[in-house]
């Protein structure tokens, strides 16, 4: 089966679903066509935040501390990690994986996993470097130019929306600004806008530590307003380019799956950009287009990129490399979910974070600070503002969560993590002397 994989940079999920009033602005006609078309995952997150950790695991269907790699610095030493060369160049990466099973793999756009463009030694043709000019044109030149003796992997990789992190430093953006739109005009700020009481004080540290990165430390309402504003225009551009590349193909023969590696802020919390583990940021859009099957929705919790080799691998009919800690979105999903994320800003210690969403329920722990602890009802406060870890009434769940996050950490070896954990009664009686046997 032919598959085209798209993907767009920093494309939050809730760009997708206009249902709430302040989402309403985002246009996405040609996405929407796809969706139509397509089994959405309304639950479907990252296993990490950032660009490079997130995108090793998609090419991998690693966790990012199983690979080392845990910022967009590359390859780390994260303990436990098997030693290992760039996550794209092994034999079970997903254009290795793909080539041999007799398909031709080609890739244009963003690679970051772990430089910015693809190479052959990824297990793809780089058909188109990093950059959004020309993208299209080298996806669909290439479509029409080979032969169809074989089925192909396309990869699609959009740099937009990710130029936000740009408008927000007030820098050029690299294909072109976008219209400066009327306060009046503005999207309305998001209803969980304002830090809800019980925040994490780690993130605002960061936040602090890094207004160079963010560019938002001074914004008044009205500038996080044009922020939404151009967030919004930069996901309809990278619409409309989707949109020219589904015109280049038949959707009754190709298969075609859209995602993205992280999402954005986009003022919630009043926080831009990703690496924090709020919804906004961990919560990306997957859509699983498969010729022949109807269009359906899917509320469960699914590791939306990490799946996405096996996933791919499932909707080829080929076999799927061994060992993976997930399998396909297609098949019945376990109800847990994990999501990691580092800061690394330069302050020591740095900042880590573990979010666990189990049905309706998300529990978050950062490593350090006051009210490093988070427990949210998503079905009740989507927007997570009513921290429940402080109330009694929700101990006992919030003892089952640090059990469940507990028992996930020791089965896949987040053994750098476990020393930031809080210890579950429910522990063996040794597990902290064993987790701290060396204690830094």
């Amino acid at each position: 089966m032919n598959i085209l994989l798209i993907m767009a940079d920093q494309f939050s999920a809730h760009a997708l679903e206009r249902s709430r009033s302040t989402d309403a602005h985002f246009n996405t006609p040609h996405l929407d066509r796809l969706a139509a078309a397509s089994t959405y995952f309304s639950q479907a997150y990252t296993p990490f935040p950032l660009c490079v950790p997130a995108r090793s695991s998609m090419v991998t269907g690693k966790y990012p501390h199983q690979l080392g790699v845990m910022s967009n610095a590359g390859l780390g030493t994260s303990a436990g990690a098997v030693p290992m060369i760039e996550p794209g160049h092994g034999p079970e990466s997903l254009g290795h994986w793909f080539t041999s099973a007799g398909y031709d793999c080609a890739y244009a756009g963003k690679w970051h996993a772990l430089q910015a463009s693809a190479t052959e030694g990824d297990g793809f043709a780089p058909i188109h470097p990093f950059g959004d000019d020309g993208l299209v044109e080298a996806c669909t030149q290439w479509l029409s130019g080979r032969p169809a003796t074989r089925p192909f992997l396309l990869v699609a990789s959009f740099d937009d929306p990710h130029t936000i992190c740009e408008f927000a430093r007030s820098q050029p953006l690299p294909y072109g600004n976008v219209p400066t739109v009327p306060v009046g005009s503005a999207p309305p700020l998001p209803a969980n806008f304002p830090p809800a009481p019980y925040a994490p004080s780690a993130l605002t540290a960061e936040a602090d530590a890094s207004p160079r990165v963010y560019g938002t430390g001074d914004y008044t309402a009205d500038d996080w307003r044009a922020y939404r504003a151009a967030y919004a225009a930069l996901v309809a551009r990278v619409d409309k380019h989707i949109g020219r590349l589904l015109d280049a193909i038949d959707l009754a023969e190709t298969a075609v799956v859209f995602v993205s590696d992280h999402g954005d802020g986009d003022a919630s919390h009043g926080w831009n950009q990703k690496t924090a583990l709020y919804q906004e940021c961990i919560r990306v859009p997957l859509l699983v287009h498969v010729p022949g099957q109807s269009s359906a929705t899917v509320d469960t919790p699914v590791d939306g990129v990490l799946a996405l080799l096996p996933t791919l691998c499932q909707m080829a009919g080929i076999a799927t490399p061994s060992g993976l800690p997930c399998r396909s979105v297609l098949e019945a999903q376990p109800e847990t979910v994990v999501v990691a994320t580092l800061f690394d800003s330069g302050t020591k210690p740095r900042t880590t974070g573990r979010a666990l969403i189990k049905g309706r329920y998300k529990y978050t722990v950062y490593s350090w600070g006051k009210h490093r602890e988070q427990l949210h009802d998503l079905d009740d406060d989507p927007g997570e503002q009513r921290n429940l870890a402080v109330e009694d009434s929700s101990a006992a769940l919030l003892e089952e969560l640090r059990g469940e996050l507990y028992r996930w950490a020791v089965e896949h070896g987040d053994a750098d993590f476990l020393k930031k954990l809080v210890l579950p009664a429910s522990a063996p009686a040794r597990a902290h002397s064993d987790i701290f046997v060396i204690p830094y």
